[in-house]
C-alpha cells in the first residue's frame, strides 16, 4: 500500500460515516492569509443551527509514529483554511511529545493501520504481506481447469514490495507463502513457483502440466 492508497482509504471511511456531512477528498483550498491553493487530503464541511463547520483530515503513511512537527504543520494548515476541527489519521502512531501538543492544539489523533485499511478495502482480496509486513499482496491472480472432469481453480497475488507471493490452492484449501526466487507444494502435490517477477506458474500433481499463473 502507498500514501495515496492510504489517503483515499482514509477520505473513504469519513465519506462512509452516516449523518457526518459533506465529504470531500483531496482538494484545493485558498490560504486566509496568501490566496495560495492549499491542499488538503478530506475535508467534513457540517452545517448546523446555521453555520457551517470544517473538520480537516490529514492522513500520514509514515513509517515510523509522527512527531511534533507534524502536528504544528497540520495546526498550521487548519487556520490557513479556517478550519474550525483538525484530524490527523495515521498509520504507525504518534510519539507522546506530539500528543500532549495535539491535545494543547484541540487537534485529534487517531489510528488507522495498514491492517485497518487493507481490511477496509476488501478483506478476499487484500492480504497484508506476512514476509515483509511493507506492503500489501492484491490477489488478483485467478483461475480455473478441469481436472479429471473436476472443476480446479485458485487465486493468487504478490507482494508491490518484496515480491513474496500468496497462493491460495481451492483443491486442498491451504494457502501458501512464497518467497521470491522459491517453490512451495500445497497439501494436494501442486508446485507452485514465484520467480520474483510479474507473475507464477503452478505445475500440476498429476500429469505434471506447468501454468503461468
Amino acid at each position: 500500500m502507498d500514501w495515496q492508497e492510504y489517503q483515499d482509504i482514509v477520505g473513504r471511511i469519513y465519506e462512509e460515516a452516516e449523518g457526518i456531512g459533506a465529504v470531500k477528498k483531496n482538494i484545493t483550498v485558498p490560504d486566509r492569509v496568501t490566496g495560495q491553493p492549499r491542499q488538503i487530503d478530506t475535508l467534513v464541511e457540517i452545517e448546523t443551527k446555521g453555520h457551517m463547520v470544517r473538520m480537516l483530515v490529514d492522513a500520514k503513511f509514515h513509517k515510523d509514529p509522527i512527531d511534533v512537527k507534524v502536528v504544528e504543520e497540520v495546526t498550521s494548515l487548519a487556520t490557513a483554511v479556517r478550519a474550525n476541527k483538525a484530524i490527523i489519521v495515521c498509520a504507525n502512531g504518534w510519539t507522546a511529545p506530539a500528543e500532549k501538543f495535539a491535545k494543547f492544539s484541540g487537534l485529534d489523533l487517531r489510528l488507522v493501520t495498514i491492517e485497518d485499511a487493507i481490511e477496509f478495502m476488501d478483506p478476499d482480496k487484500w492480504e497484508l504481506c506476512p514476509a515483509c509486513e511493507r506492503d500489501c499482496i492484491i490477489m488478483d491472480h485467478d483461475g480455473c481447469l478441469i481436472i479429471d472432469e473436476l472443476l480446479f481453480w485458485w487465486i493468487a497475488g504478490q507482494c508491490r514490495d518484496c515480491r513474496a507471493a500468496l497462493a491460495w490452492c481451492q483443491e486442498c484449501g491451504q494457502q501458501i507463502l512464497i518467497p521470491s526466487g522459491k517453490s512451495e507444494t500445497c497439501y494436494c502435490g501442486h508446485l507452485w513457483s514465484n520467480d520474483g517477477s510479474e507473475g507464477m506458474t503452478l505445475r500440476l500433481a498429476k500429469d505434471d502440466e506447468t501454468i503461468d499463473i
